[in-house]
């Protein structure tokens, strides 16, 4: 019986500790993560109250917004990655063009080239910004830890739509894409190779469910291919 109270006890021990580092590693992620659009706001507030000139006060003003804007959709992003459902869009879902869609999307992210979209267009029936924010976040990530182009295809399947983009160049291991979606998760790939908080995947996904589709995550030769299934 002792042995088995102190088994249980050293479980108990070991169980807290993860806990703890848990805690640690979201509060370190999320605290770095809000300290420079919060760090901007206060001292453009500070210059703002001390400017004197009116293109001064338009530019601060100007910042202001963005970076506001900047720190809206990052905690948007937490809460819809941790499946808080209120979080989620409240558009009313609508008959959307999914090449217009990634195209808006490509330009906002000032892709380098233009976004190669092989095929014909199809129509999918989902709420504007959920399918803008997936497409920013599967077209960052492909600019960000691809190496060349980045393809998107759409064709139809059993269940609605499905639209795969495609990265090229060294991709992250076995165990990294199978954790890929995990909250909060960055592999040994991603950290070498660009910053991030390890949300985006995890928000594409609750967005995805929302829409009542799916996205996976997998290896395609030396490229990785993000699939995403959407209503038609």
């Amino acid at each position: 019986m002792q042995g088995s109270d102190a088994s249980a006890r050293a479980a108990a021990t070991q169980s807290a500790d993860e806990l703890d580092a848990i805690r640690r590693r979201v509060i370190n992620v999320v605290g770095h993560a809000l300290r420079t659009p919060v760090t901007t706001i206060a001292g453009m507030t500070n210059a703002l109250e001390a400017a004197d000139d009116e293109a001064t006060r338009a530019m601060l003003i100007e910042g202001l917004a963005r970076n506001a804007q900047r720190l809206e959709v990052l905690l948007d992003d937490l809460l819809q990655a941790a499946g808080v459902v209120t979080a989620l869009p409240v558009d009313e879902p609508s008959r959307l063009s999914v090449h217009d869609t990634f195209e808006t999307a490509w330009r906002g992210l000032e892709g380098p080239d233009s976004l190669m979209l092989p095929g014909d267009d199809v129509v999918v029936t989902a709420r504007a910004t959920a399918l803008h924010r997936i497409a920013t976040i599967l077209l960052d990530n492909g600019l960000k830890y691809g190496h060349g182009s980045v393809t998107v295809s759409t064709t139809m399947s059993n269940n609605g739509v499905r639209i795969e983009v495609e990265s090229a160049g060294d991709g992250p291991s076995d165990e990294e894409l199978s954790r890929a979606f995990e909250l909060l998760y960055r592999g040994e790939h991603a950290v070498t190779t660009a910053p991030g908080l390890g949300i985006g995947l995890a928000v594409a996904r609750e967005l995805a469910r929302a829409e009542g589709g799916t996205i996976e995550l997998a290896r395609r030769g030396a490229n990785i291919v993000a699939t995403v299934e959407l209503p038609a």
